[in-house]
């Protein structure tokens, strides 16, 4: 049986790294470098898939709507995707799941406060 491990935002980032989304001049999720959230159409999502394939998933994430709030999951999925991530650092765990409601700010564009995204 799988493990679910659970960590927040700002432990992923600095323990997986996740890269700037360079195919689009608006990503989602201001990191402070850079948007680093990947779209789910388009040739956002043929890199992703790209990276499934050259790196079994290790390297992909997904943004999901969970159960009872937004989060981020370890590999590839298609239910209840919102956006992908791409990360510099593999994971080869069982199962991880990473709580964006505690980063402090919006989980899709990271701003403080009210934003478009929660109304």
């Amino acid at each position: 049986m799988k493990q679910l491990i659970q960590i927040d935002v700002d432990q992923w980032e600095k323990s997986y790294k996740p890269v700037l989304n360079h195919l689009s001049e608006n990503p989602s999720f201001d990191n402070g470098d850079g948007g680093v959230m990947f779209e789910t159409y388009g040739p956002e999502l043929d890199y992703v898939l790209t990276m499934v394939r050259r790196t079994s998933g290790l390297l992909v994430w997904t943004y999901v709507d969970g159960n009872t709030k937004p989060v981020i999951i370890n590999g590839y999925h298609l239910v209840n995707r919102i956006y992908y991530y791409i990360t510099e650092v593999p994971y080869e765990g069982d199962g991880l799941e990473v709580q964006v409601d505690e980063y402090g700010g919006c989980a899709i564009c990271g701003e403080e406060g009210e934003c478009e995204h929660e109304l």
